[in-house]
């Protein structure tokens, strides 16, 4: 799509084949655009119900702060490791 064009209430978006240990992987581009379309850098994304951190690598991609809230202890580790390897990934690509 455009970056400018016409957009439709329905957004299709498909799950990744990656599977990470939860068992309801949320969409990246759904969280993506969202926060694309709802938020200015530097702006900061609560996301509750973290799972496996999708929100948050997005929040890393696209220069938003991140607060992540998860109960799972072993949801919390996954998603604090892809949101590190984001950060990782986003610095090695700005030297």
């Amino acid at each position: 799509m455009n970056e400018f064009g016409k957009r439709f209430n329905v957004w299709d978006c498909s799950v990744s084949k990656l599977r990470n240990g939860h068992p309801a992987v949320f969409p990246y581009q759904l969280a993506h655009d969202h926060i694309l379309s709802w938020s200015n850098e530097g702006d900061t994304i609560l996301e509750p119900f973290m799972g496996s951190g999708t929100t948050g690598v997005a929040c890393v991609n696209l220069d938003r702060d991140f607060i992540g809230i998860e109960m799972d202890e072993n949801y919390f580790q996954i998603a604090e490791k892809r949101i590190q390897e984001a950060k990782d990934k986003r610095e090695s690509q700005l030297f």
